[in-house]
């Protein structure tokens, strides 16, 4: 295999763990959100809202966060930037 398909592989391999981070993480928040809901009895419109938003923002910066971590694990554990190729090159003056 060439470092194109290597990088092609990498990258919806990297894209499938990306998304099940992030459903991973809202349901972890969900719940979180909700135990809290049932516990303090809750019932307001205007907080559902709140808690949607708190959800749907914690796990994107969740994801972002665990993302990175793991994709900087992989690179220096297996030296991927041996078979992968730069997806954008620096342009030289």
């Amino acid at each position: 295999m060439n470092k194109k398909l290597n990088t092609v592989y990498f990258l919806l391999a990297a894209t499938v763990l990306n998304l099940l981070i992030l459903i991973l993480l809202a349901i972890i928040i969900g719940v979180a959100v909700g135990s809290l809901y049932q516990k303090f009895n809750v019932d307001s419109e205007g907080l559902s809202l709140l808690a949607v938003i708190v959800i749907l923002f914690g796990s994107i910066a969740g994801t972002f966060f665990l993302y990175s971590k793991i994709v900087k694990w992989a690179m220096k554990k297996w030296s991927l930037e041996q078979y992968i190729e730069p997806i954008f090159n620096r342009k030289r003056r």
